[in-house]
């Protein structure tokens, strides 16, 4: 209870100055700053870990989904660069530079549940460890847990990228069933029955409607030699087919049973000149029966870029990477605290776009507010949102 009291503190006084150092945020309150330090620099054996850290906000996040009829629960992994702290104990190698410097940092994987309009309603798992694919297993079987904590009437749909295209993740979701699964196609690969590639059966006969996507437009990402990372691309309203089909996908090792999948096809109709057609191809456990469902299909999907911009407001926001704890476990502890502050903020931003009217009450406490305004506040606010509760 002590250390859960300490962890509020913590957070509260850090999501003050997110980015700042603890001793800025505490104001020369010596007090106020050993508790942070003194929560995170525990042993490492001890139970203030990442996912216990996380546990009050994760409680409060499963409030918000139960009176939700449908949750997106947004998937993803980023690195952590901490290559300015070569003393830093547990790191682990995330990547090579040009010159085959290796990199070191921590691999955050993380799942973040949010509304079908992309409003984020919290944390629900910060996980650490090498990327490979049992990371997406394991967040998966964490998302299957979380499923058994809400009613049938909350459904659950797990939103991926390519990394997590692979057979036993579709074979994984056949299992539980509880959560669906939405993931972008990456590989091509062969089928069961007459269609034999994927990526063909996808783009066969005519498209069951057409869609208007606004791209958002990439400029080049530079490198000390060669050609660019990323190439040019437009800002442009694109009218894109749209198709879909029922598959079945072959099994990659004995003893396993071919998966049964709907697969949606978006592409550009007419590309601009010089630039390669917009193109997502999308596998899925949900029923895909007509074109509404489709492009229901499609929206999921677009709404997936919300954890790249949780990831942004972690990096840049709260400055994670600039975190100077001497292990890899403080460090975990550490960015788990800022990935409630970084959902506060990101919360606080759509809030302030989605339903500018909502109660101040929300996302900030009384003595936030009685600041923020001379005059007293209004009581009995609304609240549209209905959550209900204050952020934890």
């Amino acid at each position: 209870m002590g250390d859960r009291r300490r962890m509020a503190c913590s957070a509260e006084l850090l999501a003050e100055y997110p980015g700042r150092a603890i001793s800025a945020s505490a104001r020369s309150d010596t007090a106020a700053v050993d508790g942070p330090y003194r929560l995170i620099e525990q042993p490492a054996e001890s139970a203030v870990t990442p996912a216990n850290i996380l546990a009050p906000h994760r409680e409060r996040s499963l409030q918000r989904m139960r009176d939700r009829r449908l949750v997106q629960c947004l998937q993803d992994g980023s690195d952590l660069n901490f290559a300015t702290r070569p003393g830093c104990a547990g790191l682990e190698l995330i990547g090579r530079n040009q010159t085959g410097t290796g990199t070191l940092g921590l691999h955050l994987h993380l799942t973040l549940a949010t509304t079908p309009q992309g409003l984020p309603l919290g944390v629900l798992r910060c996980g650490f460890g090498p990327a490979d694919p049992e990371r997406w297993l394991d967040s998966y079987r964490n998302l299957a847990a979380t499923a058994r904590e809400l009613t049938r009437r909350t459904r659950l749909v797990a939103v991926t990228d390519r990394e997590a295209d692979f057979f036993a993740l579709f074979d994984e979701q056949r299992r539980y069933g509880r959560i669906d699964l939405l993931v972008r196609a990456q590989p091509d690969r062969c089928l069961e029955g007459p269609a034999r590639e994927l990526f063909p059966a996808l783009a066969a006969g005519p498209p069951a409607s057409c869609l208007e996507i606004e791209i958002e437009g990439l400029t080049a990402r530079p490198k000390a030699s060669g050609p660019p990372t990323r190439p040019v691309r437009q800002k442009r309203l694109a009218v894109c087919e749209l198709r879909f089909r029922r598959l079945t996908l072959p099994p990659t090792r004995r003893g396993l049973e071919p998966v049964d999948l709907w697969c949606v096809h978006l592409v550009e109709a007419a590309p601009l000149l010089g630039e390669e057609a917009v193109q997502w191809r999308l596998l899925t456990s949900l029923p895909v029966e007509d074109a509404d469902a489709a492009t229901e299909i499609v929206r999921h999907s677009w709404q997936r870029w919300r954890i790249e911009a949780f990831f942004r407001v972690l990096q840049s926001g709260c400055r994670v990477e600039h975190l100077a704890f001497r292990t890899a476990d403080r460090l975990q502890r550490a960015v788990a605290i800022n990935s409630v502050i970084a959902w506060r903020l990101m919360a606080m931003t759509r809030l302030g776009r989605q339903v500018p009217d909502c109660a101040a009450e929300l996302l900030f406490t009384d003595s936030e507010l009685s600041f923020l305004s001379d005059s007293p506040r209004t009581s009995g606010c609304p609240d549209p949102i209905g959550w209900g509760l204050r952020c934890v």
